[in-house]
């Protein structure tokens, strides 16, 4: 069992993010799960009383971007083939909802064991955290909470969906070209009822995590502390 107070909190922003997949608007997905994103990160810095810059936010926070030129021009030239995949191949985006809830739970709970060690902000820098977190994820997988989370998840598909639905009429009211200010003010509009709605999921899962050995979240932490080399 991890020993974090802010368990709860990760794994509600994990299965929130985890929706985003499931949500059938390309561009739009990126942004609502970018706003989710660091949502945890303000939140965990809010419960040790520090406030980051912005863009230390943006850097603890977002998936590591490929520049606007390729990315936009690459997202513009694949938006009629996501869009016709997302309908024929939907099944897939519940593993893609699984890998997301599993990954950003990995990343809260290292972003969460480095705040309460005091290695950020005072030791280390927000792109130096961000590195060694990447690092430790790709270093020892995710394997005894991704197995808990697909178990969670499959078991869930209705109330999932039904949230992401909620989730995706929201965004979809959105006037005019949407952005991320414009995202972030629909998804925070409907948050506390998608809360509500997966409250049992988000149980669920915790109750999974619990049962993951204390061995596996004592490796992230060790494995954390060497990439920034601290101790």
């Amino acid at each position: 069992m991890p020993e974090t107070g802010n368990q709860k909190l990760i794994i509600t922003h994990a299965v929130l993010t985890g929706l985003t997949p499931l949500i059938p608007v390309p561009i739009v997905d990126d942004l609502v799960k970018s706003y989710f994103q660091r949502r945890l990160v303000r939140e965990l810095t809010r419960v040790y009383a520090f406030n980051p810059i912005e863009q230390d936010i943006r850097t603890l926070a977002d998936d590591p971007s490929i520049g606007c030129v390729a990315g936009c021009l690459g997202g513009a030239l694949l938006l009629p083939l996501k869009l016709i995949f997302r309908k024929l191949f939907f099944f897939l985006e519940w593993k893609r909802a699984a890998d997301t809830v599993s990954r950003t739970f990995h990343q809260g709970f290292l972003l969460d064991s480095a705040f309460k060690a005091g290695w950020f902000p005072a030791q280390r820098n927000a792109l130096e955290l961000r590195a060694a977190i990447d690092a430790v994820c790709s270093e020892v997988g995710t394997g005894p909470v991704e197995r808990a989370v697909s178990l969670t998840l499959n078991q869930s598909r209705a109330t999932l969906r039904s949230a992401a639905n909620l989730l995706k009429r929201s965004v979809k009211s959105i006037s005019g070209k949407p952005d991320a200010e414009r995202v972030a003010l629909a998804a925070e509009a409907v948050e506390a009822e998608e809360e509500r709605k997966i409250e049992g999921v988000i149980n669920t899962l915790q109750r999974s995590i619990q049962s993951v050995p204390e061995a596996y979240f004592d490796n992230l932490r060790a494995r954390l502390a060497a990439w920034l080399h601290v101790s």
